[in-house]
């Protein structure tokens, strides 16, 4: 085999295998973030008057985000007028 098809395999292995630790970092980092957020709350529970928990939720990057009726409401009373027609833009 030629020496220059040996750097190149071994490029692309060394590519491949840099993508796939991404891969893995990225499928791991919420469930670690999760793990770390249950030892933070136990160890710091001064703190009840949290309202809203839902920001504070770990979240994957393929999760979608919640959905939010105000901003449609508002959204829709932006591009109405008095008249019943709605605004260009």
């Amino acid at each position: 085999m030629n020496e220059s098809y040996r750097y190149l395999i071994k490029f692309l292995l060394v590519f491949l295998g840099i993508f796939a630790l991404i891969f893995i970092v990225t499928l791991l980092t919420p469930k670690i973030a999760a793990v770390v957020d249950r030892i933070i709350a136990k160890i710091f529970r001064k703190n009840p008057e949290r309202v809203d928990d839902d920001i504070y939720k770990v979240r994957s990057i393929y999760d979608a985000p919640p959905k939010d009726d105000n901003a449609e409401k508002t959204a829709d009373e932006n591009n109405s007028n008095d008249n019943g027609d709605v605004k260009n833009g």
